[in-house]
């Protein structure tokens, strides 16, 4: 495979020598294991083309000259990194790993409220992305075509790796539609590999339970989606739905299911896997650090590429390095070749994270640095007599219960002996078995309170299942999905 060989030489010098990456040597990097794979049946380790991470020492120089190049190309063309460094008395020749704490971190606000002054000028901008604001007002996001298809024919070749995809092999695509950047970056790459996409959008579940079961005749044969990518509260939809119509695992063809976005919980895992017998994979992504991803590993791990940025975890106020042990906030600084339009030093993501001792971690991702797995927002997090507790923390408890209902509804309130624990739900007796179980994980629960009805409980947090997408259809595409599955209710 001399041609993938030159590809992935030409991919390290360009980080090195801070060019532009050939994205046109990726695509091929994608055609040459497609091409084996159809000729041999398979190609061994794919793992192998993801390369090897350097030391941190010998990775040094290059992300300081990546600092370096990122500073003054936001220095010279974008107004609000300019004052930034004037304001705080830096030079932009004066960034590297070692001085970087003294630059004051980026807020997601900035992002929000004045998205164009962090654009850089000397680039011609493409499309306009939006985050979702699930958890505040949405932030924008400028990127060039250039990014569009670098992300694409990455996205590429992480099917071909993380998917094992081929050939032929349907996906299924339930994200908001207006997450139109990362739809079309998805679509992008199943033609590079073949892979049919079905972008579905987050309609009624029983519609995506009946194209999940039901298949699409393609090219004289019935192909059912093997791979399923979602929000975790949409897949909690799902599971919900699926239980009550009475599908089984047989009813699909599922090998994989991703979900990001959201915490993912063990307790909506299990039921998710036992519902669909397929592998349910927890991923970490924002559309401000894009094409950067986190990986999680078997040891629940959350593992991020040095290759494509800075990744920091400072404390929860943004000043300093959270201490190993410590809660802290990710920290991100993509590094240009991978971006170059939306220009972030230091973006103060609002994630919650647990910042890992640097020792062997153990795990098959352990040259990665790493961290806990996303706890949470900075700003839900919730304190009584000195203990802590996350959303994750909470969610985990109420997940786990054989009667969770999905996507969980609760909220969280302090009272003068303890945390006050309102959950949507139908079983009583579940209140008295999550209380014992958070006790015992020293989550101080006063009380534990149980509502039928959402119209009684204090507010709660918005879900990406809220962003719901309705048609005049929906109606009648719901009942004939229903009654596909238990004809017996029809009249």
């Amino acid at each position: 495979m001399l041609r993938t060989a030159v590809a992935q030489l030409h991919h390290g010098l360009s980080l090195v020598f801070g060019r532009r990456l050939r994205v046109a040597n990726i695509e091929r990097v994608v055609a040459d294991i497609v091409a084996t794979r159809a000729e041999f049946g398979g190609i061994g380790d794919l793992d192998a083309f993801r390369g090897t991470s350097m030391s941190v020492q010998d990775r040094k120089p290059i992300d300081d000259r990546r600092l370096r190049r990122l500073a003054r190309m936001a220095y010279a063309e974008t107004p609000y990194y300019r004052d930034l460094f004037d304001r705080v008395g830096m030079r932009p020749d004066e960034v590297n790993l070692s001085t970087l704490e003294r630059l004051p971190v980026t807020r997601k606000e900035t992002l929000r409220d004045t998205p164009e002054a962090l654009v850089n000028r000397g680039v011609r901008p493409w499309y306009r992305a939006e985050t979702s604001g699930t958890t505040g007002p949405p932030s924008s996001v400028w990127f060039s075509r250039y990014e569009a298809e670098l992300l694409t024919a990455m996205t590429a070749v992480s099917l071909l790796i993380d998917n094992r995809l081929g050939e032929g092999d349907v996906i299924q695509l339930n994200l908001v539609s207006r997450a139109f950047f990362g739809i079309h970056c998805f679509a992008g790459a199943a033609a590079l590999i073949g892979v049919a996409p079905s972008s579905l959008g987050l309609v009624e579940p029983e519609i995506s339970l009946s194209r999940l079961a039901g298949g699409t005749r393609l090219s004289g044969a019935e192909a059912r989606p093997v791979l399923l990518v979602t929000y975790s509260s949409y897949l909690g939809l799902l599971v919900e739905a699926g239980e009550r119509l009475g599908y089984t695992a047989a009813d699909f063809g599922l090998r994989q299911i991703t979900c990001g976005g959201e915490i993912l919980t063990e307790g909506l895992r299990r039921r998710a896997e036992r519902l669909f017998g397929a592998t349910v994979v927890e991923t970490y992504g924002m559309t401000e650090i894009a094409p950067s991803s986190g990986q999680i590993c078997t040891g629940g791990h959350l593992h991020f590429h040095p290759e494509q940025g800075i990744t920091e975890v400072l404390d929860l106020t943004g000043t300093r390095a959270a201490e190993p042990g410590e809660l802290g906030v990710l920290t991100f600084t993509p590094v240009f070749p991978y971006r170059e339009t939306t220009l972030l030093l230091r973006l103060f993501s609002g994630d919650v994270v647990r910042r890992l001792a640097d020792d062997d971690l153990g795990c098959e991702l352990a040259q990665l640095p790493a961290t806990s797995r996303v706890l949470g927002k900075d700003g839900h997090l919730y304190g009584f007599a000195g203990r802590t507790v996350t959303p994750r923390d909470i969610l985990e408890l109420v997940e786990a219960d054989p009667a969770a209902r999905f996507p969980s509804r609760w909220s969280l309130r302090t009272g003068t002996d303890g945390l006050e624990l309102h959950i949507l739900g139908d079983d009583p007796q579940a209140a008295d078995r999550i209380r014992k179980r958070g006790l015992e994980q020293e989550i101080p629960l006063s009380r534990v309170i149980m509502h039928g009805e959402r119209a009684t409980m204090p507010p709660t947090a918005p879900v990406r299942a809220d962003l719901r997408e309705l048609s005049f259809a929906d109606a009648t595409l719901k009942t004939d999905a229903t009654l596909k599955k238990h004809p017996e209710t029809a009249q």
